[in-house]
C-alpha cells in the first residue's frame, strides 16, 4: 500500500481552526498535564478503560476537562442574551460575547437550534438589508477569530430554514447572503457552520413556503459547501418537534431523552470517546462473532468510565449548568440537569476493521457491496450495547459515527508501530482509518452509491453521523447538482448530508475555487485550502497528520451510476 508523503509541520491534535502561538503553547502543556492527572484518577475505578486509552484500543475525549465541565450543548439566542427589547445590532453583539463567554466554558461546540427564527425577534420593518448583512458579517469574521482558549476558533453552528415568519425568512436569506460574501477580502468562512433544517412541508419541495430559501441554500453550498443539510423527516428525527432539534458541532445528534421531551435545546453531550475498531479486528482471527464480543467488551469498560466522568461533575455540582441553559430551573442539582444530556461510544475504522477481519484490502465497490451485511451487522451490535446502556444506568447512552479528527492518526500510528498483524500494519500504514463507516476515501465509488450504503447506518447512530461526497471541482452555478444529492440522500434516510470539493482562496485578493501554486487572479502565492474532513471546514495545513493524509488519498465521486441498497 502506497503511504502518502505529508508536511512534517502538521502537528495539532485537533482538526479544528487553531494557530500554534504562545497561548496554544501552554495550553498544550497544561492540558497534556491534566489528560494525564485524570487517567490516574480514573484508573482506580475504571483500569480497563484507562489501559484501552493507553494502547489506542478506546480514545478518551477531552480528558483534561474530565471532572471541570460538558461538551457541547444547543441552545436558543433568546436563552444565552435574554429575552428584552434590543436593535439588532445590539443583540449580535451580545450574541458574540455570550459565545465567547459560553465557549470557554465547555469542551466542545455550541449549536442553535433555530437560529433564524430566534434572531428575528430583534429584527424591525426599518432594519434596512444591506446593513443587516454587514452585521451579520461582523459577526462571522469575528468567530473566526482566535477567541477560544486564545488559540482556536469558537466552533459554533447555527441551524436555519424553518422559520416561516416575515421576519425569520428574511434573517435566513441576508444571512446566506453575509456567508457567501465572506470577509473584508472575499475570502470564505470557517465558522460558523450552518445547517439548513429540511422539512417536506416547509421548504423541501416547490411550492411549499421556504422552498426558495432551500434553492438559495443550495446555490450558496454550490460554492463554499457550506450549508449542509440536515433532514428533520427522517424516521429517527420525526419523534420530535423538528423546531426543537438540529446539529451540534462537526455531526453531534441529541435527540432522545429519559427524562423529558426529545430535544436538542438546553441538552448536550457530557462526554464520548471512540473505539479503534481496526486493533481490536487484528485479534480475531477472522471470526466475526469473537469481533462483535470483543467489542462488547471494550464498550462495557468504556460505559463504565463515562459514568465516573458524569458522576465527578455531579460531585462538584458543576457550576455551568446553572449559568447556561441544561434546564434552568435553579432548584435543580447538577445531576438532575446533567441528565438530561448524552454519554456517547463512537468508532472509526468499520471498513478498515473489515479489511482485517476478512484479509482482504477492499478495492472497489463490488468489495463493499459483498461486505455490507456484515458491516450493519456489526454496528446493529454497538447500537444494541449502547441502548442496553441506556436501560442499566438510566442514563442516555448513544452511538456515535466519529469524526476523531485527531484520533485517527494516533490510532494507525500506534498499531503500525505496535502490532505484529501483518494486516493490521498494512491497513495502519495509509497513516489513517476512515472516518466512522464511511467508505474509504481512496475506493472508487459514485455519489449515489456512496449514499446508498452509507445511509442504512444513519437511523443505528443515534449519537450522531454524516454523509458527504466528494466533488473533483467546485460545482459553482450547478447548484442542481447540489440538490440532486440532497434528494437523494434524504430519499435514503441519511440524518444529515454534506458536499465536499476543492476549495482554495487567495488570502490577497479573495479568488476563490481550484487554485495551483500563483493565484490567477493577483498573481499572489499566499493560497489558504479549504477541505471538509469532518463536519466543519478546515484549513488544510492545520490539519492533524492523519487527516491530511486521509485528504491526500481521497478521489472524486463525480460518477453517476446508482444501485438499490437492496442489492447489497
Amino acid at each position: 500500500m502506497k503511504k502518502a508523503a505529508y508536511p512534517t509541520n502538521v502537528n495539532n491534535s485537533s482538526s479544528a481552526a487553531r494557530i500554534s502561538n504562545a497561548a496554544h503553547s501552554i495550553m498544550e502543556i497544561g492540558a497534556n498535564q491534566l489528560k494525564e492527572s485524570a487517567l490516574n484518577i480514573l484508573e482506580a475505578s475504571c483500569p480497563t478503560a484507562v489501559a484501552n486509552h493507553r494502547v489506542c484500543r478506546c480514545h478518551l475525549h477531552d480528558l483534561e476537562y474530565s471532572n471541570i465541565t460538558y461538551n457541547c450543548i444547543g441552545m436558543s439566542v433568546g436563552t444565552l442574551i435574554g429575552e428584552k427589547q434590543m436593535t439588532f445590532a445590539h443583540a449580535l453583539r451580545c450574541l458574540y460575547r455570550k459565545i465567547v463567554e459560553l465557549c470557554n466554558m465547555q469542551s466542545g461546540g455550541i449549536g442553535f437550534i433555530n437560529f433564524d427564527e430566534d434572531i428575528s425577534k430583534y429584527l424591525t420593518e426599518a432594519d434596512d438589508d444591506e446593513t443587516i448583512v454587514e452585521q451579520f458579517r461582523e459577526l462571522m469574521i469575528d468567530l473566526n477569530s482566535w477567541v477560544r482558549k486564545g488559540c482556536e476558533k469558537a466552533y459554533v453552528t447555527f441551524n436555519i430554514g424553518l422559520s416561516s415568519t416575515k421576519a425569520g425568512r428574511r434573517v435566513c436569506s441576508l444571512l446566506l447572503d453575509a456567508y457567501a460574501m465572506g470577509d473584508d477580502n472575499g475570502s470564505p468562512f470557517v465558522f460558523p457552520n450552518i445547517v439548513y433544517k429540511v422539512k417536506r412541508d416547509i421548504n423541501k419541495v416547490s411550492g411549499k413556503i421556504n422552498y426558495d430559501l432551500f434553492k438559495k441554500a443550495l446555490s450558496v453550498t454550490a460554492y463554499h459547501m457550506v450549508p449542509t443539510y440536515f433532514n428533520c423527516d427522517t424516521e429517527a428525527n420525526k419523534i420530535a418537534d423538528a423546531n426543537k432539534i438540529g446539529i451540534m458541532g462537526c455531526r453531534t445528534r441529541v435527540v432522545n431523552n429519559l427524562y423529558g421531551e426529545d430535544s436538542s435545546l438546553l441538552r448536550g453531550n457530557v462526554a464520548c470517546a471512540t473505539m479503534n475498531l481496526p486493533q481490536i479486528a487484528s485479534e480475531c482471527e477472522g471470526n466475526v462473532d469473537i469481533f462483535k464480543t470483543k467489542i462488547r467488551e471494550v464498550m462495557l469498560s468504556t460505559k463504565d468510565v463515562l459514568v465516573e466522568r458524569f458522576n465527578m461533575l455531579i460531585k462538584q455540582d458543576f457550576y455551568a449548568t446553572r449559568k447556561h441553559g441544561w434546564y434552568l430551573d435553579a432548584d435543580k442539582s447538577a445531576h438532575q440537569m446533567l441528565r438530561n444530556g448524552t454519554l456517547s461510544i463512537g468508532f472509526i475504522g468499520l471498513w478498515d476493521a473489515i479489511s482485517v477481519l476478512t484479509n482482504h484490502i477492499i478495492q472497489d465497490a463490488d468489495d463493499l457491496r459483498a461486505l455490507y451485511p456484515v458491516a450493519k451487522s456489526i454496528v446493529d451490535s454497538m447500537r444494541e450495547c449502547t441502548d442496553n446502556f441506556t436501560q442499566e444506568t438510566r442514563l442516555n447512552f448513544s452511538l456515535l459515527a466519529s469524526a476523531a479528527e485527531g484520533v485517527t492518526g494516533r490510532f494507525a500510528d500506534y498499531d503500525y508501530q505496535h502490532t505484529s498483524n501483518h494486516l493490521l500494519k498494512e491497513t495502519a500504514s495509509k497513516g489513517y482509518y476512515s472516518n466512522s463507516f464511511h467508505v474509504p476515501v481512496d475506493v472508487s465509488i459514485s455519489s449515489y452509491e456512496k449514499i446508498a450504503l452509507e445511509s442504512e447506518f444513519h437511523s443505528v447512530c443515534n449519537g450522531g453521523c454524516i454523509t458527504y461526497v466528494e466533488f473533483s471541482e467546485m460545482p459553482a452555478s450547478n447548484a442542481e447538482a447540489i440538490q440532486d444529492m440532497v434528494d437523494y440522500a434524504f430519499e435514503k434516510g441519511c440524518n444529515y448530508f454534506g458536499i465536499n470539493f476543492p476549495l482554495d482562496y487567495c488570502t490577497t485578493c479573495g479568488h476563490t475555487g481550484r487554485i495551483g501554486e500563483i493565484c490567477p487572479g493577483c498573481g499572489g502565492h499566499d493560497i489558504k485550502r479549504l477541505r471538509r474532513v469532518s463536519g466543519y471546514l478546515a484549513e488544510s495545513d492545520r490539519f492533524t497528520p492523519g487527516k491530511y493524509k486521509e485528504m491526500l488519498q481521497r478521489i472524486g465521486h463525480d460518477n453517476s451510476n446508482s444501485y438499490s441498497i437492496e442489492e447489497l
